[in-house]
This record gives C-alpha cells, structure tokens and sequence, in this order.
C-alpha cells in the first residue's frame, strides 16, 4: 500500500505559511504607504479552496492587489498621471517612489475584498488551465488596460515584475520577502545568499503544528520497516535537492524536511517542490510545470514511496509524460493500492491523472483519495466533489485504511 501524504493542512498545520502571506502583505502595504488589514486565515482558506495553494502564488497576488489600488489611488492625485508614467519598472524601485509619494491619510485607508480576488483569480486560472499568478497577471493587466486614468504601460512593467515568475527567488519580490519571513534572516541568507529584506528568527519552527499526532508516526514507520506500507510526503513546498545530488545547490530550502521532523517521519521519502525543480532544471524544463497538479509529480511520489529513490523516481516519471516505455522505480509500483490524503482538489486530480497514466502502461494501481479539511471548512464542499471520502483529519483518513498494530 503506498501512502501520498500532502503536508500542509494535512500533516501539518501551517500557521507559519498563513502568518507568512499575512506579514508579506503588511509588508508591502508599508513599503506602499497603505493602511491595509491584511488578509484573515478564512480569507486566505478561500484562496486555498480556490486551489491556489502555494504561498507564492497567494503573496504575489495579495501585493499585486495592494499595487493596484495605490496606483490607482495615485492616479487621482494632482499630476498623478504623469508621476506614474515616470515610475521605474522595477517594483522595489517603485514601491520607494510610491511610499514618498504625497497621499492623504484618507486615501491610504484600504479595504481589500481578498475572497472575492481569489474567487476571481481561481475561476481564470480554471478557464484556461494556467497557474495562479499567471491567471492574476492577466486579470490586473487587463483591469489596467480599461482603465483610461492609469497607464496602463507602467501598471504592465510592475505588475510582470510581481506576478511574471512568482517561482523564481531572484525575479520575484513577493517570493523573497515571503521565504524571508517562514525561514528567518540567517536561513535565508544561506540557502539562497541574498541579503534579507527582514530581520529576525523564522517562523516555520516557531508556529507550525503536527497533525500526524498519536500512535500513527510510530505506527507508520514500523509498518513501512515491514514492507506493508510505502508512505512519502508528496508536497509543493520548498524541499532540498533529490537525496543522491552530492552538493548542495543554491536556492533549494529545507522547509518539507522541517515538516517531516516535526510530524515524526525522518527516514520517510520526500517529493518536495525542490526535488521535481532538481530534475526539471537539468532538462531544460520549469519546476512549476512538473509539481502537483503536474501528474509527474504525483507519479514521482509513489516510485519515491516504493523505493526510497528519489532522482531515479523523478527521471521515470519524465519519461512516461514523454511517452516512452515504463522502466524503475515505477515498474516496482505494480499492483498497489495508492492512498492519497490532500486538502486541494486540484491535487488530487493531479494524482488520479498520474494514476490513469500508469494504468495505461500496465501497473493496475488501485487509487483511494481521501480529502481532508476541518468541519466547517469551506474546502469540504469542493474536496466532495473530487475525492472518495472526506475526512475531519489524516488520522480520521488513515483509520479507514491502515490497523494500528496490524
């Protein structure tokens, strides 16, 4: 039996990620001298319930909204046509022209509607079958472009800077201050050697909560010992390089390995976001192509699961998305049954495509998605929809798979 473990809202409660968007965007709303509330923890459960689920899509999209009611807001001052037209392209650039920029008390205040902005944001993104914060560029753009008294030129420069490649530590601003804040100064400063924004310890270690709780830890590890279960943590967050890369590569941060010792796993495979982007970069592809909803990811976590090889897993993976023959590790998958525990639908439709294409080559895999949220959720309504069952919890999840002491 192979076991797909999303982290956060599953194994994890992510109050470090949430916090993170909600001190990214009051950063932000600082440096572009707005008095804004940024969003709530139900808010940013919308987001989620959208299937926008990683962090750097949320923080881009939340700074791109308070970019554009400052500009818009600039726009109505005395001359503020012509000052926005001189703004630099470069956000950081602008956002110090902005902050020193005169602007009542009044027109500072804001109120931003962020449910309604992912709600929006998540339909696009569903329309065209594009990534999140691609689906915002175009909606901000095209927002700016009907706008006559803004220009629409300048708006186009920054918000491209903002939302053009949320994925990249060195194009994306939100990106940088978000990693900043979860990992702390010194983290950041090491695993990607840049000089941080913000100072101090990181949240991850001090705010995230385990949700794997109980005997299961335990019992997960001693039934992976005796060959009855194949678990791996199958995540987008930001993870180390595949276990048999020798060097350390810049950029890759251990935020899934400090999400297994929290929760009890050491030893457990790891199918982060830094493992896939390993790989991706090697051939020539983007990282944020092949991560879930990408089934090579979800095709990479069970060959991970069976085998405990990560590169090779990956590698495999590729090569059924290219259409070449089935080889190891994911010949080893044979016959399994795949339990997988996940808080977004678009996860899990990710995994029953990776299994649709396995089945295709002959692996007969039985495939059991469990959903998982909270009563009361708004995630429970649209995780119905796509998954088997429902469940308050993954240890709620596990009891209708795994015995305790089998």
């Amino acid at each position: 039996m192979i076991l797909l473990f999303d982290v956060d809202g599953v194994l994890v409660e992510n109050r470090a990620y949430r916090a993170g968007i909600q001190k990214t965007s009051a950063y932000f709303g600082r440096r572009l001298g707005l008095d804004v509330a940024p969003p709530t923890d139900a808010e940013i459960e919308v987001f989620e319930a959208e299937s926008i689920t990683v962090e750097w899509d949320t923080s881009g999209i939340v700074a791109a909204a308070l970019l554009g009611e400052r500009l818009r807001r600039a726009a109505a001052l005395p001359g503020g046509w012509e000052a926005l037209t001189a703004l630099p392209g470069d956000l950081w650039l602008a956002l110090d022209v902005l902050a020193a920029s005169p602007a009542s008390a009044a027109s500072r205040a804001l109120a931003v509607d962020y449910a309604a902005l992912a709600r929006r944001v998540g339909a696009e993104a569903r329309a065209r079958g594009d990534l999140p914060a691609r689906a915002a560029l175009r909606l901000f753009l095209s927002g700016f472009d009907a706008q006559a008294q803004i220009p629409a030129a300048a708006a186009r420069r920054l918000f491209e800077h903002l939302l053009g490649d949320v994925y990249a530590i060195d194009r994306s601003p939100a990106m940088q201050v978000f990693q900043n804040i979860v990992l702390g100064d010194q983290r950041y400063a090491a695993h990607y050697g840049l000089t941080p924004l913000v100072s101090g310890p990181g949240l991850l270690e001090q705010l995230d909560r385990p949700l794997l709780d109980g005997p299961w830890p335990a019992e997960i590890l001693r039934q992976r010992a005796a060959g009855r279960l194949y678990p791996v943590l199958y995540t987008a967050r930001p993870s180390l390089a595949p276990l048999e890369v020798s060097q350390r590569p810049r950029g890759y941060t251990p935020e899934s390995e400090i999400a297994q010792a929290l929760v009890g796993l050491e030893g457990v495979p790891v199918m982060g976001f830094g493992k896939v982007d390993w790989v991706a970069r090697c051939v020539g592809r983007a990282g944020s192509d092949l991560v879930k909803p990408s089934p090579v990811h979800g095709m990479a976590a069970m060959a991970a699961a069976r085998t405990g090889l990560e590169l090779e897993a990956i590698k495999a993976a590729l090569a059924v998305e290219r259409g070449d023959h089935l080889r190891y590790p994911l010949t080893a998958c044979a016959g399994e049954t795949v339990h997988v525990f996940e808080d977004s639908p678009s996860s899990l439709a990710g995994v029953a495509r990776a299994v649709e294409l396995l089945n295709r080559q002959g692996l007969n895999l039985r495939l059991v998605r469990h959903g998982i949220a909270p009563a009361g959720s708004p995630k429970r309504a649209t995780l119905a929809a796509s998954a088997d069952a429902v469940h308050a919890t993954v240890g709620d999840g596990l009891k209708t798979c795994v015995g305790v002491g089998a």
